[in-house]
């Protein structure tokens, strides 16, 4: 799995003081969007949309945590779709929550899915 440290806003957290729900899909995407810069390329390198994102909430990270870790790594690959996985940990090192994330790789010319090459194939899951 790699890691990708996020800083945090104020406005991640709630008014319990605690990082909101709604934090967790962009930090996911921020995660995402490394690995595949790290990878394959940037986004207009292999362009892609996502097509599924969950996420279980595990325990709290409270304020003023100054920023999250999350580790991602590729489930499957698919034809046209990587599946990834994530762990968001928070300063103390405790699991506060687990993701999927689905990208479909995408053409811009067709705004369709596309194939992914076999280069890509052993890029991804390296």
């Amino acid at each position: 799995m790699r890691e990708h440290v996020i800083p945090t806003r104020w406005t991640d957290f709630d008014a319990l003081g605690h990082l909101t729900h709604a934090a967790y899909p962009v930090f996911l995407d921020e995660a995402r969007d490394a690995y595949l810069a790290g990878t394959v390329g940037s986004f207009s390198d292999w362009p892609c949309v996502v097509a599924h994102v969950s996420i279980d909430y595990r325990a709290e990270i409270r304020y003023p945590a100054a920023e999250v870790t999350v580790r991602t790594g590729v489930e499957e690959v698919g034809w046209t779709s990587v599946t990834f996985t994530h762990e968001v940990v928070g300063p103390d090192g405790r699991l506060a929550a687990t993701g999927k994330g689905v990208v479909v790789a995408f053409d811009p010319d067709s705004r369709s899915a596309r194939p992914i090459g076999d280069a890509e194939r052993a890029r991804l899951v390296e």
